[in-house]
């Protein structure tokens, strides 16, 4: 019987690689404003830098090999970026309380499904260590909220 593959094994590092350097140039130039271009002119930069990082081959090999690690790395960066954005807020909204309930609430979800969320941990990590980490930076958000709200 005939085995039908959509996706070729050989050619995974390399779309890989150029999905990977895509999202991260296109999501570092929309985020920063450098020049002030357009999402076109973005994605038109961050497609020419993308197809030239595909025929660099030890870039092909090193992201094969580091990518779960970098790309829970880029999460925490870019969460970290819209946990930024969405307490600036706007001029006019001082009220904070419902998210600190959702954090909270996001939180206490942490917790109960612990075990499920360690099953995604890429690479070598130490479980406890990451949900130490992970429960610190959740406590510290819901404090500064909580101190930022004045109340």
């Amino acid at each position: 019987m005939a085995t039908i593959t959509l996706i070729d094994p050989a050619t995974v590092p390399y779309v890989s690689t150029f999905l990977f350097v895509f999202a991260l140039i296109f999501g570092l130039l929309s985020y920063s404003k450098v020049g002030d271009f357009n999402k076109r002119v973005n994605a038109m930069l961050a497609l020419a830098i993308a197809g030239f990082s595909v025929l660099y081959e030890p870039l092909v090999l090193t992201l094969g090999q580091y990518i779960p690690i970098a790309a829970s790395i880029l999460i925490i960066v870019f969460f970290m970026a819209l946990v930024k954005k969405i307490l600036d807020g706007k001029e006019g909204s001082k009220d904070k309380f419902p998210l600190i309930v959702v954090i909270a609430i996001l939180f206490l979800l942490l917790i109960a499904f612990a075990d499920v969320f360690l099953a995604f941990l890429p690479g070598n990590f130490d479980s406890s260590v990451v949900l130490w980490g992970v429960g610190i930076v959740f406590v510290l958000l819901f404090f500064w909220l909580v101190y930022k709200t004045g109340d």
